[in-house]
C-alpha cells in the first residue's frame, strides 16, 4: 500500500519498479563510519528512499576527512562525524527518517536487530567478523567496505537463503513465434528477423499460439540452440502448430547462499573488474588482511610513505599468504601500506555508488548481489616521484589526497582550467568531486560550467546538489553555489547556454584552447558528437560518460593517443515503419507512438501551429489572395474554423467524434480493404503474424477507458481554444449520447503496406492536391474569418510529461490503450506509457556516483603528462549484475599519407607562411610533402579546383583575397590531395594562418 511520489521518484521508479520501491520504503539501514566512503553511501541510500537510515560513528572530524567527506568543513574538526553529517543527509529526502548513533556495536549487538542491512566502513577486521557472525545468525544482510589510499574493496554477505526475484532488471521484450515443432525435444523458432535473447535455464510462456493451443499459458524451461531457436521439452501430446504466437520471457526467483566473512576470507570469490590487472585483486586481498593486522597491533594505519612500516606490512602479508601458487607482489602491498593513511576521492565516489546499490539489493531482492569480494586499485595514478613528495608538511584539507598523488600533481590540479557541459546528475557528482579535489582553487585555475536547464522536482532524486527551494532555478548557477559551499576556494563560472553551433561565437576556438580538459555531462548523442568535434578541432582532451539505469560508461579521449567519441558509434535506433504505426501495430510501443505522434502532436501541436501561421501573417488576406499560403494549410485552418468549439460541451462532442474516427471508422476502412480472410498473391493470409487483425470498438459510456479518452481529449481541445473545462461525468455522458457521429462509408483512400514508405506528411513532394472548387471554398472561409477577426490565435500545447494535472499523459495513455484493445495488444499502465511517450531515460543515483568517480580518476591522470595510453581506462559497468569492464582506450587509427608520413583524426597541418598566393599555397605542399593539391574548400565554398579552367586564373591571387573572413586570424580548410601518380591521398585538415 506504499504510495510512491512519482514526481520525485519517476526516473528511479523506472529502474527499480514499484515492488522494489515498496520494499525499500519498509526497510531500516545502519551505516557505520561517516568518512568519505560512508557519506557517499549514505547520500545514495537516502536519495533512493529507504524507510530509515541510522548513521553510526565514534570518530570525530579530522583534517584527513576533508579531502573526501563533502559535508565536513574545517570548522567541524573535533566534532562527531555522524552528528555533523546528519542534518545534510536529512535534507536529501523528506521520506527517509534519519538518525544518529554512537553506541558501541560490539557491546550492544542486539541493537542491530531492527535493521535489514548493516553496512560497515573503516571498521577493523575483527569488528567486521564479529558483526558479520551476528548478522548471519539473525538474518541481517551485511556489507563491509573501505578505501585505503589508491585501493578500495567491499565484501557482501546476504546469508544462506537469499531470494533474488529479478536477477538483472532487464525488461524482457515479447518475441513473435515463427514455428514450434511436435517432438520430445520440441524446438521453437522465432519469426524472421527476431532474436529470443534467452539463456539456458530461462523460463518462458506463450500466448496466442494457433493450433497448438495447450501451449498457451504453459511454462517451460529453455535450452538454447542458437540466437533464433531454443528447445522447450515434450510437445508430442499437443496438436500441431498452425501459426502465430508470442513468446514471453518470465522472471524466475533464484535462491543464493553466501559464506560468512570469516570463511570467505580464507577462500575468497572475487569479482574481476580490470583484465589488465588479473593478479592485483588477490594480492590486495592478502595486503588488506596484513594492513588490518598492522592496525590491530599499532592502533593506526602505517605512516605516509614510511618505508619501515611498509616493510612490516609486507612481512605480515608473507605470513598470512598460505597460497603457494601466489607469489606476493611486494611492491603492490608496500604501496598499499604507504598510501593507506590517505584516501583517493574518485574511489570513495565510485565505491560509494557501488556499495549503496549492493545495500539496496539486500533490501529488495532485485538484482544479483556481489559474490562476495570486489577489489579495485588506481596504482597507475601515482606519479613517479621521491617519497617525500607524498608526505604532507602540515595539516591541510588536501593531506589525504597528497598522500596518494603527491604535491606537484595536486598543484597542477589546483590550477586546472576545465569546461563542463551539463549540470544534471553526472554534472552534480563531478562538480562535488572537483570541489573536493581542489580543482581550480589555484591562481590560474577556473571551472566553467554551462547548462540551459532549470531544476525540476524529478531532478531532486539524483541531482543531490539541489533542494526543493531550488526548483525552477538554473541548474548551473545552483550547482556552482553548492560546490563553493563544499570548498570556498574553488573558482567556478556558471553559464546558462546550450553548447552548439548557435553559441560558437561565445564558445569559440580560443575558448576551447584555453582549457586543459573538456568534460561532457550530457544526455544526448547529438550534443556529445558536437562537443567531440570541437575537441578534435582544438586538440583538447575530452572526458565522456553516461548512465542508463544500472548501466554506465566512461570514455577518455586524448589528443593523438585515443580514438574519439565519434570514431565508433552504436547503430541508430531504427524507427518503426510508418505503415506499422498507421495500420498494423503489434506492440504496445507502436500504439503509444501512434498516440503521441498521430493523435497528440497532430491535433494539439501541428494543427494549431498551422492555424497561427496564417493569422500571424502581417496581411493574411493579401497573402492568401497571392496564393503564397499552401492549399493544405488553408484546408486545416478552414476545418478548425468549422469545428471551433464555443464551450466545453462542444469539446466533448468533438472528442466523441474523434473516438469514432480513431477506433471504429478507420478500422472498418482497414477491414474493408483487407478482410480477415484476405490472402496474398502467394496464397498466405494477409493477417498473419506479425500483423494482428483488428476489431472495431463500439463506444460504451460505462467503460472507464472510453470515458478517459473523451475527458482527456476534450480537456486538451478546450485548452487550445482557451475554454474552461469541467469534470461533471454525467454531463459528459449526456453530451456523448446526443452527439451525432458519422457512419462509416467506404472510400478509395489508399492504405500503405510498404514498410519502406515514409510518412507523407513529412514529405512535401507527396502533399495531396485539392480540387480547385474545394480549394476555393476553403480559401473563402479563411478570408471571411480573417476579415471578421484577424487577431484570433490558438494555444499550442507544449508536451510536458511530468505535470500530472495537464492531461497530456492521460490522453496518450487512453488513446494508446484503446488502440491496443482494437488490435488485441496487452495494454500498458500510465507509468509505462509515460516512460515510452516521454522518452524518459531511467536513472538512479548509485550509477551516477560510481560513473562520476571513475571519470574523476581519468581526470587526474590527464595532468600527469608522463602517462601513456595503457595508464588510462575506459569503463563499462552494470551494477545490477554486477559487472565491471575496465580496459585500455582504443588507440587512434593512423592513416598513411605519403611515404612514411601518417596522420590521425587529431592531426592538422598549420600553414604559417604569411599571406601567400594560391600558387605558393599549392607549391608548399608539393615541396614539403610531394603532394598535388586537387581541391581547396572553405566550408561549402570552392576556393580552388584545378580541373575548372577559370580557377587557374586565381593562382596569382593572395589567399586573403580568396578566403571568406572568419573573425579569427586563421581559417580551417579542407584540402584534397593526390600523390604524384595521381592516386587520392587521405591527409589532415589544413589551418591557414593570416599574418598577424
Amino acid at each position: 500500500n506504499h504510495v510512491i511520489d512519482d514526481q520525485l521518484y519517476s526516473r528511479q521508479r523506472y529502474v527499480l519498479g514499484d515492488k522494489a520501491m515498496g520494499k525499500m520504503a519498509a526497510s531500516n539501514v545502519l551505516l557505520s563510519g561517516l568518512g568519505g566512503l560512508g557519506v557517499e553511501i549514505a547520500k545514495n541510500i537516502a536519495l533512493a528512499g529507504v524507510k530509515a537510515l541510522t548513521l553510526h560513528d565514534h570518530a570525530n572530524t579530522s583534517w584527513a576527512d576533508l579531502a573526501t567527506q563533502f559535508y565536513l568543513r574545517e570548522s567541524d574538526i573535533g566534532n562527531n562525524r555522524a552528528a555533523t553529517t546528519l542534518p545534510h543527509i536529512s535534507q536529501l529526502n523528506p521520506y527517509v527518517r534519519t538518525s544518529v548513533s554512537s553506541i558501541d556495536l560490539l557491546q550492544n549487538l542486539s541493537f542491530l536487530n531492527e535493521f535489514k542491512c548493516v553496512i560497515l566502513t573503516e571498521a577493523p577486521l575483527e569488528t567486521q567478523i564479529k558483526i558479520n557472525e551476528y548478522c548471519r545468525a539473525h538474518n541481517i544482510c551485511f556489507i563491509s567496505a573501505d578505501v585505503r589510499g589508491v585501493f578500495c574493496w567491499t565484501f557482501v554477505d546476504v546469508g544462506n537463503e537469499f531470494e533474488v526475484w529479478d536477477k538483472d532488471g532487464e525488461e524482457y521484450t515479447e518475441v513473435l513465434v515463427g514455428k514450434i515443432t511436435q517432438a520430445q525435444e520440441a524446438e521453437v523458432t522465432c519469426l524472421e528477423f527476431h532474436l529470443h535473447g534467452l539463456e539456458d535455464g530461462d523460463i518462458v510462456t506463450f500466448r496466442e499460439v494457433k493450433g497448438m493451443t495447450p501451449i498457451n499459458q504453459s511454462v517451460h524451461r529453455v535450452k538454447v540452440v542458437n540466437s533464433k531457436v531454443f528447445k522447450i521439452g515434450d510437445t508430442t501430446s499437443f496438436p500441431p502448430y498452425e501459426g502465430g504466437g508470442t513468446l514471453i520471457h518470465l522472471k524466475s526467483t533464484q535462491k543464493l547462499s553466501f559464506k560468512s566473512l570469516k570463511e570467505s576470507i580464507e577462500n575468497p570469490e572475487i569479482l574481476l573488474a580490470d583484465f589488465g590487472k588479473l593478479d592485483n585483486p588477490l594480492q590486495t586481498h592478502v595486503g588488506m588482511q596484513a594492513l588490518y593486522k598492522f592496525q590491530s597491533t599499532h592502533g593506526r594505519f602505517p605512516l605516509p610513505w614510511n618505508a619501515n612500516e611498509a616493510t612490516e606490512v609486507v612481512n605480515i602479508a608473507k605470513k598470512i599468504n598460505t597460497n603457494k601458487e601466489l607469489a606476493l607482489n611486494e611492491r603492490l602491498i608496500s604501496t598499499l601500506a604507504r598510501t593507506s593513511s590517505g584516501a583517493l576521492l574518485p574511489l570513495t565516489s565510485f565505491l560509494g555508488g557501488f556499495v549503496a546499490q549492493e545495500g539496496l539489493k539486500t533490501l529488495t531482492g532485485k538484482y544479483t548481489p556481489l559474490k562476495q569480494w570486489f577489489y579495485l586499485d588506481a596504482l597507475e595514478v601515482i606519479p613517479e616521484a621521491d617519497p617525500s613528495e607524498f608526505v604532507p608538511e602540515k595539516n591541510d584539507r588536501y593531506q589525504s589526497q597528497i598522500i596518494c598523488l603527491g604535491k606537484t600533481l595536486c598543484e597542477k590540479i589546483f590550477n586546472a582550467r576545465l569546461f563542463m557541459i551539463g549540470s544534471g546528475a553526472i554534472g552534480c557528482e563531478l562538480l562535488k568531486n572537483f570541489a573536493l579535489l581542489g580543482v581550480s582553487t589555484g591562481p590560474k585555475g577556473l571551472i566553467v560550467i554551462t547548462d540551459n536547464d532549470l531544476i525540476e522536482r524529478s531532478n531532486l532524486n539524483r541531482q543531490f546538489l539541489f533542494r526543493a527551494d531550488d526548483i525552477q532555478q538554473p541548474k548551473s548557477e545552483t550547482a556552482a553555489k553548492a560546490a563553493k559551499v563544499m570548498n570556498g576556494a574553488v573558482k567556478i563560472e556558471a553559464h546558462l547556454d546550450k553548447v552548439g553551433q548557435d553559441t560558437e561565437d561565445k564558445y569559440n576556438d580560443t575558448f576551447f584552447e584555453d582549457k586543459d580538459v573538456i568534460v561532457n555531462a550530457l544526455d544526448n548523442v547529438a550534443a556529445r558528437m558536437y562537443v567531440d568535434s570541437r575537441c578534435v578541432t582544438n586538440q583538447r582532451p575530452l572526458l565522456e560518460s553516461g548512465t542508463l539505469a544500472t548501466k554506465g560508461h566512461v570514455q577518455v579521449i586524448i589528443p593523438f593517443l585515443t580514438e574519439t567519441y565519434g570514431s565508433k558509434r552504436d547503430p541508430p535506433e531504427r524507427d518503426y515503419p510508418y505503415c506499422t504505426l498507421k495500420s498494423f501495430p503489434h506492440l504496445i510501443e507502436h500504439t503509444i507512438q501512434w498516440a503521441r505522434d498521430f493523435s497528440f502532436e497532430k491535433q494539439f501541436v501541428r494543427k494549431p501551429s498551422e492555424f497561427n501561421l496564417v493569422f500571424e501573417l502581417p496581411d493574411p488576406a493579401a497573402e492568401i489572395k497571392k496564393k503564397t499560403v499552401k492549399a493544405q494549410t488553408l484546408r486545416v485552418v478552414a476545418k478548425i474554423l468549422q469545428k471551433r468549439p464555443k464551450d466545453f460541451d462542444d469539446c466533448v462532442a468533438y472528442a466523441r467524434i474523434k473516438f469514432e474516427k480513431y477506433f471504429r471508422n478507420s478500422i472498418l476502412h482497414l477491414l474493408h480493404n483487407f478482410p480477415l480472410d484476405h490472402k496474398m498473391n502467394d496464397g498466405t493470409y494477409f493477417w498473419a503474424s506479425p500483423k494482428r487483425p483488428p476489431t472495431p470498438l463500439k463506444f460504451d459510456e460505462t467503460d472507464q477507458a472510453h470515458l478517459d479518452f473523451i475527458l482527456s481529449f476534450a480537456h486538451l481541445w478546450a485548452y487550445v481554444f482557451n475554454l474552461t473545462p469541467h469534470v461533471n461525468i454525467e454531463s459528459i455522458k449526456e453530451v456523448c449520447r446526443r452527439t451525432t457521429v458519422p457512419e462509416y462509408k467506404p472510400t478509395e483512400k489508399k492504405i500503405e503496406t510498404d514498410e519502406n514508405a515514409q510518412n507523407p506528411e513529412k514529405d512535401p513532394s507527396k502533399e495531396p492536391t485539392l480540387p480547385q472548387d474545394l480549394e476555393a471554398v476553403y480559401e473563402q472561409e479563411v478570408l471571411n474569418a480573417v476579415a471578421k477577426d484577424p487577431q484570433q490565435l490558438l494555444r499550442i500545447i507544449d508536451f510536458e510529461k511530468d505535470d500530472d494535472t495537464n492531461h497530456h499523459i492521460d490522453m496518450i495513455t487512453a488513446t494508446s490503450n484503446l488502440r491496443a484493445r482494437v488490435y488485441s495488444i496487452p495494454e500498458a499502465d500510465r507509468l509505462k506509457t509515460k516512460r515510452i511517450a516521454g522518452r524518459i531515460m531511467p536513472a538512479i543515483a548509485t550509477t551516477t556516483s560510481a560513473v562520476s568517480g571513475l571519470v574523476t580518476l581519468e581526470f587526474i591522470k590527464l595532468f600527469d603528462k608522463s602517462k601513456k595510453l595503457e595508464s588510462f581506462k575506459n569503463v563499462f559497468m552494470n551494477l545490477a549484475l554486477p559487472l565491471f569492464s575496465l580496459s585500455e582506450p582504443g588507440e587512434v587509427e593512423k592513416t598513411k599519407v605519403v611515404g612514411d608520413i601518417t596522420s590521425t583524426i587529431w592531426d592538422r597541418w598549420d600553414l604559417k607562411e604569411g599571406d601567400i598566393t594560391l600558387e605558393e599555397f599549392v607549391k608548399y605542399f608539393q615541396k614539403k610533402y610531394d603532394l598535388v593539391v586537387t581541391g581547396v574548400f572553405q566550408e561549402t565554398s570552392m576556393i580552388f579546383v584545378p580541373m575548372f579552367p577559370a580557377h587557374k586564373k586565381r593562382l596569382p591571387t593572395q589567399m586573403s583575397k580568396l578566403l571568406k573572413p572568419s573573425g579569427k586570424n586563421y581559417v580551417d580548410l579542407i584540402v584534397s590531395f593526390s600523390d604524384v601518380q595521381g592516386a587520392e591521398v587521405n591527409a589532415p585538415s589544413v589551418r591557414f594562418h593570416f599574418p598577424k
